[in-house]
């Protein structure tokens, strides 16, 4: 494996740790699959 790989798999785990997170991604995750999705412009700050 890979260090990307393992730097990966450490990221996802951490943001999947918080049941309210993983939900929240999860969820951004099925409606990016179903195309329920809104592009926007990012703004500087």
């Amino acid at each position: 494996m890979s260090k990307d790989e393992f730097d990966s798999l450490v990221e996802t785990s951490y943001l999947l740790r918080s049941p309210e997170n993983a939900r929240r991604l999860l969820s951004a995750m099925e409606q990016a699959r179903s195309g329920e999705i809104t592009e926007r412009d990012l703004q500087d700050p």
